[in-house]
């Protein structure tokens, strides 16, 4: 019998992950993807022992057990492939649609165990309806040939092919649709299961359970983002945004961060914030979402209406809170009100994937991706983060701002470390192995979620480049100042000299050694000079590199450290002179104010946009 390569594809990862208006949405639609994915390569190993490739777990009868929360272990990525021997291309058809039955019957017993635990009567109809047609599963395969050189021909053969079975339309059975139902409101793709407000009371414990907003409306796939899960072992953004200023009360005012622990604990008796339990009790100076330390968030609550309207006794539960931060010693300051969403992408996957002589060498990376992705999680944890998605040469993360860039540097050199020896063995050349792209898209919490997770994909983009020499293999950075529009920095990872520039700006920050108006001074002076370019002198270009350096010079001689304290230090003088000879100054700017925000440590520290 033949030889073939089979693969599938499961999606759509627009409505699974990235349709989101929580962090818990991104975290549900996460583990959602990897146990359909998981569900599916167990039943290709059921059916053929030893053919999986993608996935290739030491023991997979254990680690594709369905798991019933999300743990520390690899997300399975949701492209998977086996090679087996089955008679004809019926067979493989047939073995594609028994891995998808089993994808589908999973995100069934997913639904029906978050539908249980809701005591809200949903939109049966609806729901059923959804549930038949939320997963795409597209599924190919290709004869291996005989002869040394069949099984790389398959493999190219069989990416052309998924291509191809991806860009064909499937006109199946429109789903059930009923006029005049509100669309959910993650995506506005599919019509609200939940009930008419007229149908539930008020204050329907549901309502908490579900996070919902006023006027939010949920999908069968929302619903299940909600609610799959153990909701406490999901990490919010607020959380993270405020835990550099937590690691600081911890260390300086321990009894004062008892104080709000004790405040917190009764916010969640009364339903108004959730525990933090997961990423190995990471948080656990402060186990709590941490969204009501924010104060335009604690006033909201305070103030709300309708729905959102807290009984006496809740209100009680936030006016103690407010009593335990307008407590805080004025030296604490409040936390910061930005964090990071970290997307990272290997480069030139593709091409190594193409030297696999053999299942057994694609086996090989494929065992060297998931020991990447079965270290993410503890390297992220290592910077105070968390990670939502790990699988493959995929990763999703939340980071604070000051352990961001120490993050995706630990893990571009752990990937490239794990994929060195498989490249070197296949005859890939230095400078065309893998590498590892990493987009940081920095955004406030008040930001809508999908806004921040774009910013996030926008930076891994830039992070891959044109596709010139100098693309991929860098760091890409996309900063979102509320009201103050954004800012990109970019940078390959052999370019120590612009790494250590940011590091040694981002130091100065933290020591106050440096002020921000540098910044903004540098930039009007790239904006005085470019006026000179425009007159078209013969000699405008050395006129202008002159009076840079001298402006700046200038500028920086006058610079105060912050707090208009002393002089600005000789060495941080020269440090910024020699970028500022190496870059425009505007970019120049952009690196500085960047640091800024990386330093920050509590709202403080960013002046007015710490608000």
């Amino acid at each position: 019998m033949p030889r073939m390569l089979i693969t599938l594809s499961l999606g759509p990862v627009q409505s699974l992950i990235e349709a989101a208006r929580r962090t818990r949405d991104l975290w549900g639609g996460s583990w959602l993807l990897s146990e359909v994915s998981r569900a599916a390569a167990l039943a290709l190993h059921q059916a053929h022992h030893g053919s999986l490739i993608f996935p290739c777990p030491q023991q997979p009868d254990v680690e594709l057990t369905p798991l019933e929360r999300p743990g520390d272990e690899a997300n399975i990525a949701n492209i998977l492939r086996a090679e087996v021997t089955l008679p004809d291309a019926a067979a493989a058809a047939a073995l594609c649609e028994q891995a998808k039955a089993a994808a589908r019957a999973r995100l069934i017993a997913i639904g029906a165990q978050a539908r249980a635990g809701l005591t809200v009567e949903l939109r049966t109809d609806v729901w059923q309806a959804q549930m038949g047609d939320l997963l795409e599963v597209f599924g190919a395969w290709v004869e291996i040939a005989d002869g040394a050189d069949g099984y790389q021909a398959a493999s190219r053969r069989l990416g052309t092919t998924l291509a191809a079975r991806k860009a064909t339309r499937d006109f199946g059975a429109a789903v059930y649709t009923s006029s005049g139902l509100p669309k959910s409101s993650l995506d506005g793709a599919l019509e609200t299961v939940l009930p008419h407000p007229h149908a539930r009371p008020e204050r329907h414990p549901d309502r908490r359970k579900l996070a919902l907003s006023r006027g939010e409306q949920l999908d069968a796939l929302g619903v299940i983002k909600r609610c799959a899960g153990d909701v406490d072992r999901f990490t919010a953004y607020s959380r993270i945004a405020a835990e550099p200023w937590i690691e600081t009360l911890a260390t300086d005012h321990p009894a004062t961060l008892a104080a709000l622990n004790a405040a917190y604990e009764a916010l969640v008796a009364r339903q108004l914030a959730t525990r933090v339990s997961g990423n190995q009790n990471l948080y656990g100076a402060m186990p709590y979402d941490a969204q009501l330390l924010y104060a335009f968030r604690l006033e909201a609550a305070m103030s709300g209406k309708g729905e959102d309207r807290p009984d006496d006794a809740q209100l009680t539960a936030l006016r103690t809170l407010q009593a335990a931060l307008r407590a805080l010693p004025k030296a604490a300051g409040t936390p910061v009100p930005y964090a990071a969403i970290l997307k990272a992408d290997g480069d030139r996957m593709g091409k190594l994937l193409q030297r696999a002589r053999s299942a057994e060498d694609s086996r090989a990376i494929s065992r060297a991706l998931h020991a990447f992705a079965s270290s993410v999680r503890e390297m992220v944890r290592a910077h105070r983060g968390h990670a939502v998605y790990a699988g493959g040469d995929d990763v999703l993360a939340l980071v604070p701002l000051p352990h961001a860039v120490p993050c995706a540097t630990a893990l571009a050199v752990a990937f490239e470390d794990r994929l060195a020896p498989i490249a070197s063995g296949l005859g890939v050349a230095e400078d065309e192995r893998p590498t590892l792209s990493v987009g940081l898209g920095i955004g406030h919490l008040m930001e809508p979620l999908g806004s921040l997770r774009a910013r996030a994909g926008v930076a891994e983009h830039l992070a891959k480049g044109d596709g010139t020499t100098a693309s991929r293999n860098a760091l890409a950075i996309v900063l979102g100042i509320r009201g103050g529009g954004e800012l990109t920095w970019r940078a390959r990872w052999d370019q120590r000299e612009r790494f250590e520039a940011l590091g040694d700006f981002t130091a100065a920050y933290r020591d106050n050694q440096l002020p921000s108006r540098v910044a903004y001074d540098l930039r009007a002076i790239h904006q005085r000079l470019e006026g000179l370019k425009r007159l078209g002198a013969p000699d405008a270009t050395a006129q202008e590199a002159a009076m840079r350096r001298a402006e700046v010079a200038r500028t920086l001689d006058r610079a105060r450290t912050a707090g208009g304290g002393e002089p600005l230090g000789a060495a941080m003088q020269a440090r910024i002179l020699a970028q500022a000879g190496q870059q425009p100054l505007d970019l120049l700017a952009d690196t500085l104010i960047l640091a800024r925000w990386l330093s920050a440590r509590n709202a403080a520290d960013l002046g007015d946009h710490g608000r």
